[in-house]
């Protein structure tokens, strides 16, 4: 007999075929802790990633302190493994943090986390504002306080203007009149003072190293003094591959190099790619409809354009804005390089796995859809490769992409009523909340069984995929499941100072 929840099931199953079949399937690592330090690493690639290694350790210096660069470097040699999942801004989201949580149980020495830039402001992270719990017994979505105006929400994080103390002290002005309950105000004012507001934050020149830096300092308060977890490396994955891409077209042969100015191999990029999830889809005069070929162009905003590839009658090639027909970016080494300086340009999630996972060999762990895209990318990348007869390369070409994040192991009690609404996944306001992840509850989060604690997702999943005129009645009491460990509830212990 087909059920409420069989429905809802299905529909999951089409759209998340690959993880919904690895969380359905049996054996494998028994507890979160295992999975997470199993997770696999470097392999042999087509470069050496030791220049990556170098840049992101100097990157972390500069950003957090040499202790930071040192341990980055120590987990990179241990385990090139990083966690590529989540959008760039302060992980109060239940799904990232949790994933950020999962990372850190394999980890000894820090835990990397490459996040994506190039997404809006008004991204799942929710950098322009709080994400508090579910407001009510009817979602399962956290609910978007927007305080910090910094400027056109559809700016990239990449490209934003950085944040002032005038903008916090606005925002802490602004918190009389939000959506608040009273109780809930006390945590506000310290998460924008303390976080948002830190001298380390403002300090920044820019809003993607105040968003890492503010993402790192928030982790350090998740924890009650008894636990020490590594520190959290937080960097920009777009930000870091605008110098590895500048770098590698200077050197021919490499992956980059070739797929940007070998014509060959750049037009079977553009054919064989065409249609993937996270690249691009092109019309029959071959523009972009969905994505960007290779970069992403920045207007004076710091919005995206997207670009596609164009011909001139002379055969020189160009990258190309529909949208804005004389923004055009020459297939040359020196003109690529100049607007990478510049930042007019910013290279896609897929220029930006070829760069890092493809050619250098970083394990990247991602979200439920980079699961499955990741890999996908790769083979059609070998397939181009082979097509242009370089078959050496292409059998060498792989791409290592655990699941990440999706794990929604730990739950706390709801704050509105309601029996079936009598707990939601925490996120990083509810562990503020609750006084801290403490040694017991760690180790309890590390127990639960890794497909257990994704299955407790589904509900999540279902209401954030599915269109909701598509979702079938009855799908969050058919899906909501307890998760394994839960939350205790004590007293707030990070008062305003």
């Amino acid at each position: 007999m087909n059920t409420v929840r069989d429905t809802c099931v299905q529909q999951l199953r089409a759209a998340m075929p690959e993880v919904m079949t690895w969380s359905e399937e049996h054996g494998g690592p028994s507890s979160l802790l295992e999975y997470a330090r199993a997770m696999p690493g470097r392999w042999a690639a087509l470069q050496d990633g030791q220049d990556f290694i170098d840049l992101a350790v100097t990157e972390a210096t500069r950003l957090f302190s040499p202790v930071a660069g040192i341990a980055l470097r120590r987990q990179w040699e241990e385990r090139f493994l990083a966690l590529t999942a989540n959008h760039l801004g302060v992980d109060l989201h239940p799904e990232f943090l949790q994933g950020n949580m999962v990372m850190a149980l394999g980890c000894a020495h820090a835990v990397p986390l490459l996040a994506c830039g190039g997404v809006p402001c008004n991204n799942m992270a929710f950098p322009r504002g709080l994400l508090l719990p579910p407001k009510s017994a009817d979602t399962t979505l956290p609910r978007r306080l927007p305080l910090l105006p910094v400027g056109d929400r559809h700016a990239f994080v990449s490209a934003q203007k950085p944040l002032t103390a005038g903008h916090i002290r606005s925002a802490l002005d602004s918190l009389i009149h939000a959506d608040l309950k009273p109780d809930e105000r006390p945590l506000a004012k310290t998460i924008l003072a303390e976080i948002f507001g830190h001298a380390m934050v403002l300090a920044q020149a820019s809003f993607r190293d105040q968003m890492c830096v503010a993402n790192a300092l928030f982790w350090q308060r998740l924890t009650k003094p008894e636990l020490h977890l590594p520190p959290l490396v937080c960097l920009d994955l777009q930000h870091l591959c605008r110098h590895l891409i500048s770098f590698d077209l200077r050197h021919s042969g490499s992956l980059v190099h070739d797929i940007l100015l070998e014509s060959e191999l750049t037009d079977a990029i553009l054919y064989h790619l065409d249609g993937t999830r996270a690249c691009w889809s092109l019309d029959s005069c071959g523009s972009p409809v969905r994505g960007s070929f290779l970069f992403w162009a920045l207007d004076e905003k710091g919005r995206s354009l997207s670009l596609g590839l164009e011909k001139d009658s002379r055969g020189n090639r160009f990258l190309v804005a529909p949208r804005c027909p004389k923004l055009r970016f020459p297939l040359q080494a020196q003109a690529l390089q100049q607007a990478l300086h510049e930042e007019r340009l910013l290279p896609t999630l897929y220029l930006s796995f070829v760069a890092t996972g493809m050619a250098r060999g970083l394990a990247c762990a991602g979200g439920i859809f980079q699961y499955a895209y990741l890999p996908t990318m790769t083979a059609k990348t070998a397939e181009a490769l082979h097509v242009c007869r370089q078959p050496a390369s292409a059998e060498r070409l792989r791409a290592v992409c655990p699941l990440g994040t999706g794990f929604h192991a730990l739950q706390v009690q709801a704050s509105h009523a309601g029996p079936d609404a009598a707990f939601h996944t925490a996120g990083g306001w509810d562990i503020l909340r609750c006084g801290g992840l403490s040694e017991s509850v760690w180790a309890d989060f590390g127990a639960v069984d890794p497909r257990e604690a994704f299955r407790a997702s589904w509900a999540f999943q279902y209401e954030d995929i599915i269109p909701r005129a598509e979702r079938h009645q009855g799908w969050l009491a058919a899906l909501r499941q307890p998760a394994p460990c839960l939350l205790p509830q004590e007293p707030l212990q990070f008062p305003v100072t």
